[in-house]
């Protein structure tokens, strides 16, 4: 955690020029949204950046994948969206190697650099992307640069309901039980409490992506038996019976309650 963090301040002054055409999705967002709330976020070992399209045309993508290559700090990773890095922490360790990978809505094409430069790199189209980009949140992040030198950026990061709208098609997509305890946490943890996220739903009820993610938290938290409840125990890695059982009924009634309330 402590090394992808660095990599959140060292992106924010890289791509500091770009600064209207990313967003930070994924496991940081209720890190840096919900700072106070106990007990803490666990935050996340990698960074994820979702790239507006319509702002990244005229070779500006290029550019901006230009930017993280020539400061000799990011290489392609093992998957076709990534790039990654290697962090020194200075505590006599190996450098922790953290991923970046790039996300995008599915319905856009990015520019294409000719010859490409990174072979075989592309952007990860995923279609609740598009809700990144409706009302982000303009935060200033301090720390350690992968250098070590201290630094104060600016990213902007995808606001709460809209990292719960992602999250929620991320439960329908894929088979990752940390996309639970983050929308989980959120839910939990919400300012206002559940009701204020239920509300900002309603308000944009007729949004496609939304009326989606209401079905897929409808599916897969329809008892306490069910994908979506379960998925927190085994986050959570609990060894008990009794342990499992309080965190299935957690996760259960919390959806449950943003489901009733929209």
């Amino acid at each position: 955690m402590q090394a992808a963090h660095r990599v959140l301040v060292d992106l924010g002054q890289v791509l500091a020029s770009f600064h209207d055409c990313i967003v930070l999705v994924g496991g940081w967002v209720p890190d840096l949204l919900i700072p106070d709330a106990e007990p803490r976020h666990i935050g996340s070992i990698d960074v994820d950046l979702a790239l507006d399209a319509t702002r990244l045309d005229d070779g500006r993508y290029a550019e901006l994948l230009q930017l993280l290559l020539v400061t000799g700090r990011y290489r392609k990773g093992d998957k076709s969206f990534q790039l990654v890095t290697d962090v020194p922490l200075g505590d006599g360790e190996t450098a922790v190697r953290v991923e970046v990978e790039f996300v995008a809505p599915s319905e856009v094409r990015m520019q294409k650099n000719n010859p490409k430069l990174v072979a075989d790199f592309r952007v990860l189209q995923f279609p609740a992307c598009e809700a990144a980009f409706q009302a982000p949140v303009d935060q200033e992040i301090a720390g350690k640069m992968i250098s070590g030198a201290e630094n104060h950026v600016r990213l902007r990061v995808a606001s709460l309901p809209d990292f719960a709208i992602m999250k929620a098609h991320a439960i329908g997509a894929r088979d990752k039980p940390k996309d639970v305890y983050d929308l989980c946490y959120c839910l939990d943890t919400y300012p206002g409490g559940i009701g204020a996220l239920a509300d900002e739903w309603r308000r944009r009820r007729h949004e496609p992506l939304i009326a989606e993610a209401m079905r897929i938290l409808g599916q897969k938290f329809a008892s306490v038996e069910h994908y979506g409840p379960r998925q927190l125990a085994v986050f959570h890695d609990a060894q008990g019976a009794d342990l499992d059982a309080i965190h299935v009924r957690r996760a259960y009634e919390l959806v449950q309650k943003l489901l009733s309330s929209v």
